[in-house]
């Protein structure tokens, strides 16, 4: 599999992840971490954007 974009962590659940792009040509994320959500005291809240870090384009090598 072909990494499309590398290793970040998202704003909205702190996972850990990066993209790869799969045989039949689909993207897949693979990740860890995520915070885990109490729906007892969680709260909506609106984020800017995708990723605190990380998941830039991969380049490409050869």
């Amino acid at each position: 599999m072909t990494l499309t974009r590398g290793l970040g962590r998202h704003t909205n659940d702190h996972m850990t992840s990066f993209y790869m792009k799969t045989p039949s040509g689909f993207d897949v994320e693979y990740g860890w971490g995520a915070r885990t959500v109490d729906d007892e005291t969680w709260q909506v809240v609106r984020h800017e954007k995708g990723s605190i870090w990380g998941h830039r384009p991969a380049v490409a090598t050869k």
